[in-house]
C-alpha cells in the first residue's frame, strides 16, 4: 500500500489566539490561568484576556472539551470523565453538562469536514449490524472505502429492506462527491443488490455488485474480496456502544461523532498509524493536537460564513 505525504496541509494549526479581545493587536504574551484558562496580556493596552473567541461562556479550558470528546469516542463513560476532570483538574462538571459539549461541537466539525472531498480508491464495502435504541434493536448500515479505510455512511433503521440500503448509498455518494466506486462488496442481503441498482444504475455497468461475501471472502474475476474491513469497523462501533449500554435516539450524537473520531482523529495500524482523511488526502494539519486544531477550525469557518 502507498502512503501518500502531504506537501502542505490545507489549514494551519491553531496555536493561539488570533489578536486581543479589547483592542484587536496581536502583540501579547501569556500571563498566567485563570479558572483553569490560559490568560494573555496585551502590550499595546496593557489589559489582560482570555481565549473565549470561540469559547463563550464555556466552563473550563478549551483543552478540556477536547479532552472530554476524545475520551468519550475512546470509550470512557460520561461519569468517569466527570470524575477525571474533578480529580486531576478540581473541576466539578455533571455529565449533562459534557453531553452538550460533544453535541454542539460533533455538529460544528461534522458540518466543516463535510465540504471536503475525499479521493477514494475503487471498492466500497457495505454492511450492517444490530445496535439497541432506547431498550429496542435496530439496524446500522455503515458503507466504507477499501482503499483509504474512510468511512463514509452511518443510517440507523428499524427495517432491512431496499428503501433503507438505498439510502445508505445516497449518503456515501453524498459525502464523495458523487464519486462511484468500481465495485461494492455485500453481504448476502437481497436489498443490497436492488438499491446499487437503483444508485448506481448506468448503461455501462460501471459499478458491480459483488455479493454474498463474508469473512472468508470470495472470488471475482481473479480477485479475492472479503468484507473484513467493515466488520472491523463495526467491532470499534461495538466496542463504544457497550460502554453506553446502546443508545437513546436514533439520531444519537456517537454516530456522527464516531464516523469524525474513526476519519480525522483515530490512527489506522493498516494505514501506518495514519488518519483514513490523510489517504483520502484530506490534510487539514492535524498531526499533533487533533482535536484542538480541528475544533478550532471548524467554529473559525462557522464564524466567517
Amino acid at each position: 500500500m502507498r502512503i501518500t505525504t502531504p506537501k502542505e496541509p490545507i489549514i494551519e494549526a491553531v496555536d493561539k489566539p488570533f489578536c486581543c479581545t479589547h483592542c484587536g493587536s496581536e502583540n501579547y504574551t501569556k500571563y498566567g490561568k485563570k479558572n483553569g484558562r490560559q490568560q494573555y496580556m496585551c502590550k499595546d493596552c496593557n489589559r489582560k484576556f482570555v481565549d473565549n473567541l470561540y469559547f463563550e461562556r464555556l466552563k473550563g479550558d478549551p483543552k478540556l472539551i477536547c479532552l472530554t470528546l476524545d475520551l468519550y469516542f475512546k470509550g470512557v463513560s460520561l461519569r468517569k470523565i466527570c470524575d477525571h476532570l474533578k480529580q486531576f483538574y478540581d473541576l466539578k462538571i455533571v455529565h449533562a453538562t459534557l453531553l452538550n459539549w460533544i453535541k454542539k461541537y460533533i455538529k460544528i466539525m461534522d458540518k466543516y469536514v463535510s465540504q471536503f472531498k475525499p479521493k477514494l480508491g475503487t471498492v466500497w464495502h457495505a454492511d450492517e449490524m444490530m445496535v439497541q435504541i432506547d431498550g429496542d434493536w435496530f439496524y446500522l448500515w455503515n458503507v466504507m472505502d477499501e482503499f483509504t479505510r474512510f468511512h463514509l455512511a452511518s443510517v440507523i433503521s428499524k427495517e432491512r429492506n431496499i428503501e433503507k440500503a438505498r439510502k445508505v448509498f445516497q449518503v456515501a455518494k453524498k459525502r464523495s462527491h458523487n464519486d462511484k466506486p468500481r465495485c461494492i462488496v455485500t453481504d448476502g442481503l437481497h436489498s443490497y443488490n436492488k438499491a446499487i441498482n437503483k444508485e448506481f444504475h448506468t448503461t455501462k455497468k460501471e459499478t458491480i455488485h459483488i455479493g454474498n461475501v463474508g469473512i472468508k471472502g470470495k472470488r471475482f474475476s481473479n480477485t479475492k474480496f472479503d468484507n473484513n474491513l467493515v466488520e472491523r469497523l463495526h467491532g470499534t462501533v461495538r466496542e463504544r456502544n457497550k460502554t453506553q449500554r446502546g443508545l437513546e435516539k436514533q439520531d444519537s450524537v456517537f454516530i456522527k461523532g464516531h464516523q469524525l473520531y474513526y476519519n480525522f482523529i483515530r490512527p489506522h495500524q493498516a494505514l501506518n498509524d495514519y488518519t483514513p482523511a490523510h489517504f483520502a488526502n484530506i490534510y487539514l494539519g492535524l498531526e499533533d493536537k487533533k482535536w484542538e486544531n480541528l475544533l478550532m477550525q471548524s467554529i473559525k469557518n462557522q464564524k466567517e460564513k
